[in-house]
C-alpha cells in the first residue's frame, strides 16, 4: 500500500500534537496490515478514521479505492480513486486502479443486467484532470506575463521583422492564455452547478422530492457521475447525465 504522502501528512499533525500523530500513523498501518490479512471491512473502518479525523491525503483516498474494490463495492472504489486523482493529479498508480473498477463493474452490470453503461470522463475535464489547479494557475500567470510583455515589445519593436514575427507570438500566447483560463474555470468548478459526486449504491432511486414516499423517477447506476445541487436533511438534489435530476438519499451518494 503506498505510504509516501500520509507520512509528510503526519508532519502536519505532529507540529500540533505528536501523541495525535502517533495514533493517526498507527491506525493508518494497522489498516494497511487488515487489507494483506484480507480483513478488508477492517481496513475500511481505519481508513475512515483517518479521514474524519481530517487526513485529506491521496494515499489515504488510494488505498480506501483499494480495498472497496476488493470488497466489490466499485462505486465507493471509484469515490475514492477519483478523490485520491484530485488530489494527486497524474497518479498512473490511480489511473489504474479507476480503469480496473470501472472494467469490474461494467461486467458485473453486463452479467447482472446484459448490458454495461461505460461512464466516460467529460472532454473537458479529462484535458485538465492530469494537472494540479495550482500548476495550471501558475500556468496562467506565466503566459499572462508573457502575452503583455510581447505586447509592449511590440509597440517599441522597431524592425519589420521583429514586428512580424512578434505579430505572430502574440496572438498565438493570446490563444494559449484563453485556454488555460479555461482550463483553471474547469478545473475549479466554476463551469458547472454543484458539487462533484458518484453513486456507491447501485440501483438508488432518484425521486421527485426529498420524501421516500415521493415518486420515482428513475433509478442511478452504481459509479455514474452526478452533480450535488441542493440539500434537505438525508437528502440531495442532484444532476445525473443524460439532464436527468431528482433528489437521492445522501448514503446514496459520495462526495468527491
Amino acid at each position: 500500500m503506498k505510504g509516501a504522502f500520509i507520512a509528510a501528512a503526519l508532519v502536519v499533525f505532529a507540529a500540533a500534537s505528536p501523541a495525535s500523530a502517533q495514533r493517526l500513523g498507527q491506525v493508518f498501518d494497522d489498516a494497511n496490515e487488515a487489507v494483506f490479512a484480507g480483513d478488508l471491512d477492517a481496513a475500511i473502518s481505519g481508513y475512515d478514521r483517518l479521514v474524519a479525523a481530517g487526513v485529506d491525503d491521496p494515499d489515504v483516498a488510494y488505498n480506501l479505492g483499494v480495498a472497496h474494490g476488493r470488497a466489490g463495492r466499485y462505486g465507493q472504489a471509484i469515490r475514492w480513486f477519483e478523490h485520491s486523482l484530485a488530489l494527486s493529479p497524474g497518479d498512473q498508480e490511480v489511473e489504474r486502479g479507476l480503469a480496473e473498477v470501472r472494467a469490474a463493474l461494467g461486467r458485473r452490470q453486463a452479467s447482472r443486467d446484459g448490458e454495461a453503461v461505460v461512464e466516460t470522463t467529460p472532454f473537458t475535464e479529462a484535458v485538465v484532470r492530469p494537472f494540479s489547479l495550482l500548476a495550471i494557475g501558475i500556468g496562467v500567470l506565466i503566459l499572462d506575463l508573457l502575452f503583455f510583455g510581447l505586447l509592449l515589445w511590440f509597440r517599441r519593436a522597431e524592425s519589420e521583422n521583429g514586428r512580424l514575427a512578434l505579430g505572430i507570438a502574440t496572438p498565438v500566447v493570446g490563444i494559449l492564455l484563453a485556454l488555460s483560463v479555461f482550463g483553471l474555470l474547469a478545473k475549479s468548478g466554476a463551469l458547472t452547478d454543484g458539487s462533484p459526486a458518484i453513486v456507491v449504491t447501485e440501483d438508488a432511486p432518484v425521486r421527485e422530492g426529498p420524501d421516500p414516499r415521493a415518486e420515482r423517477r428513475s433509478d442511478a447506476r452504481e459509479g455514474e457521475r452526478a452533480r450535488v445541487l441542493d440539500r434537505d436533511g438525508d437528502w440531495v438534489r442532484v444532476r445525473l447525465p443524460g439532464g436527468r435530476e431528482g433528489w437521492m438519499v445522501e448514503a446514496d451518494v459520495g462526495l468527491l
